[in-house]
């Protein structure tokens, strides 16, 4: 009986053994995914970061174009508002005085009721 006994917890320690190297063996190769996977992303990571710096590059002086031709166009816009005000300044200036000094006093809208 003894040597049952004794083969029976052989067989246990065999079988604990065999446990604990599946146990490394799944460890290593999650370790071993990790570090693939990680090297995917750090692959696929720098191919978009060129591919960003690219479209940067190719698309760089578009917005200086963009600016210079807003620039121009608020330019154009100030020069017309300014020829604006030189055309009509003497006739307000008129118009504020004329209503300074001779004032027509009239009835509010509201006060008529």
């Amino acid at each position: 009986m003894s040597s049952g006994i004794q083969a029976l917890l052989k067989t246990e320690k065999d079988a604990a053994e065999i446990v604990n190297e599946a146990r490394k063996y799944r460890t290593n190769r999650l370790k071993s995914a990790k570090a693939d996977a990680q090297a995917e992303i750090d692959a696929y990571k720098q191919q978009k970061e060129s591919e960003l710096s690219a479209y940067e590059k190719e698309h760089e002086g578009l917005n200086d174009k963009i600016n210079k031709d807003a620039d121009v166009q608020v330019e154009d816009e100030l020069k017309k508002i300014k020829a604006k005000y030189d055309e009509k300044k003497d006739s307000v200036i008129k118009l504020l005085v004329d209503a300074t000094i001779s004032p027509k006093p009239e009835l509010h809208v509201n006060a008529k009721n």
